[in-house]
C-alpha cells in the first residue's frame, strides 16, 4: 500500500509543471497587457475616456497582441523550465551505453517532422469533411490564437519558440519527474505525453499532441537529447505552414475527390513515418540516469 502511495504522489509531482506553466503564463500575459494598456488604463483613471470605451480598446489591443503576448508567455517558459532542467538534469554527462544520434538519425527526424504533419492534416481535413461540426471550436480557437495566418510573429511562435518552450518542459523536466514513479519507461513516457496533450487546452490538439508526445518522449528515453525532441518538433511545426501552399497548387475538385486524396495523403504519410520510425527501433534501448 505504502509502494502505491509513493507511486500515485510522484505521478501528482510530474503533473504538477503543467498548472505552473499554466499560471505562469497567466501571470506574464497579464503583466504584458497592463504594460501594453497602462496609457489607456491612465486615461480612464483621469476620467479622460470612459469604461466602455476603455474596454473596447483593451479587447481591440489584446486581439491585435495576441501573437506578441504568446511569444513573451513562451520566453517564460523557456527561461524558468530550461533553467529548471538544466540545473537538475542537463548538467550530468549520459551514461556510456545510451546510443549517441548519427547524421542519418537528423536527416530522418526532419523527415518525420514533415510527414507527422500532413498525416495530421489529412486525418483533420477528412474529419471536416466527414463532420464540420467537431472541429468547430477547434477552427475557432486557432483563429482566435491567430494561428490561421502566416507572419513572421506566428512563425516565431510556432516553429521556434513552442518547439524550444513545451521540450524543456515535458520531455526536460516532467519525463525526469515521470521516471520516478515506474522503473518501466513507458510509464513515464504515457505521463509525459498526456501532460502534453494537456498543455495544449482543448481535446482535438491534445490528442494528436498525446501521440506526438509519445514519439518525442522515445526519442529523448533513446539518445538523451533534448535538442533531437526540439528538432523534430520544431520539423512538424514548420512543416504546417507548406500544408495550404501545397493542396492550393491542386486543381480544383469535388468534396469527395479531395476526400481521396486527404485518404492517399494519410496512407502515404503512414507508411512513410514508419520506414523513418524503424531505425530508431533497432540496437540500442532506453536507459534511465541515476536521478
Amino acid at each position: 500500500m505504502k509502494n502505491v502511495m509513493r507511486k500515485v504522489g510522484r505521478t501528482i509531482v510530474a503533473f504538477l509543471p503543467v498548472p505552473a506553466c499554466f499560471l505562469l503564463q497567466l501571470i506574464v500575459i497579464v503583466v504584458a497587457e497592463v504594460v501594453i494598456l497602462f496609457p489607456t488604463i491612465l486615461q480612464s483613471m483621469t476620467g479622460a475616456v470612459s469604461t466602455d470605451e476603455m474596454m473596447q480598446v483593451v479587447s481591440v489591443q489584446v486581439m491585435d497582441n495576441m501573437m506578441t503576448l504568446q511569444i513573451a508567455a513562451q520566453v517564460a517558459m523557456l527561461v524558468v523550465f530550461g533553467l529548471w532542467y538544466y540545473l537538475a538534469y542537463g548538467r550530468k554527462k549520459r551514461p556510456e551505453e545510451v546510443q549517441k544520434p548519427k547524421g542519418l538519425h537528423v536527416v530522418l527526424i526532419v523527415a518525420m517532422g514533415l510527414v507527422l504533419q500532413f498525416g495530421i492534416s489529412s486525418v483533420l481535413s477528412l474529419i471536416q469533411i466527414a463532420a464540420p461540426k467537431a472541429l468547430e471550436q477547434y477552427n475557432e480557437l486557432m483563429e482566435l490564437a491567430g494561428l490561421g495566418e502566416m507572419s513572421l510573429p506566428v512563425m516565431i511562435a510556432v516553429s521556434i519558440m513552442a518547439p524550444l518552450s513545451e521540450e524543456v518542459l515535458c520531455r526536460g523536466v516532467i519525463l525526469r519527474l515521470a521516471e520516478r514513479v515506474s522503473p518501466r519507461f513507458w510509464v513515464a513516457n504515457v505521463i509525459q505525453a498526456l501532460a502534453f496533450g494537456i498543455l495544449h487546452g482543448n481535446l482535438v490538439q491534445g490528442t494528436y499532441a498525446f501521440l506526438l508526445g509519445l514519439v518525442l518522449g522515445y526519442m529523448y528515453g533513446k539518445f538523451r537529447n533534448i535538442w533531437l525532441c526540439m528538432l523534430l518538433h520544431a520539423a512538424m511545426n514548420l512543416s504546417s505552414f507548406v500544408i495550404n501552399p501545397f493542396y492550393s497548387m491542386l486543381p480544383e475538385i469535388s468534396e469527395g475527390g479531395m476526400a481521396a486524396v486527404f485518404g492517399v495523403v494519410l496512407v502515404i504519410s503512414a507508411a512513410l513515418f514508419a520506414i523513418c520510425f524503424r531505425p530508431f527501433i533497432a540496437g540500442g534501448s532506453h536507459k534511465k540516469e541515476a536521478l
